[in-house]
């Protein structure tokens, strides 16, 4: 079990739209990724940081990357910039 599993306890009960369950072009991991993206992001922005959420799932950096992409792609997930902070942070959001 990775260390970033070890550390989640989950604060909701995370659903998963059928659209997106049967969904033929996403593997399980994307759709495990879109829903925790969509049950953090219903109230407010999720930041993004592809190298934390790769701890959190357990795969690499460039995997969050592609799922991210893939799933912009399919006008499932937008990302936003906050060009106010210094940072200029990433925002992840679901489009459902």
């Amino acid at each position: 079990m990775s260390y970033a599993l070890q550390e989640y306890t989950p604060q909701t009960i995370i659903s998963l739209h059928k659209d997106i369950r049967f969904h033929p072009e996403l593997t399980s991991g994307e759709k495990m990724f879109y829903a925790e993206i969509d049950s953090m992001s219903r109230n407010s922005k999720c930041v993004f940081s592809s190298r934390k959420l790769s701890k959190f799932f357990g795969v690499s950096h460039q995997t969050i990357i592609n799922w991210v992409n893939k799933l912009v792609g399919l006008d499932l997930l937008e990302v936003d910039i906050d060009y106010k902070n210094d940072g200029c942070q990433r925002f992840l959001k679901s489009k459902r």
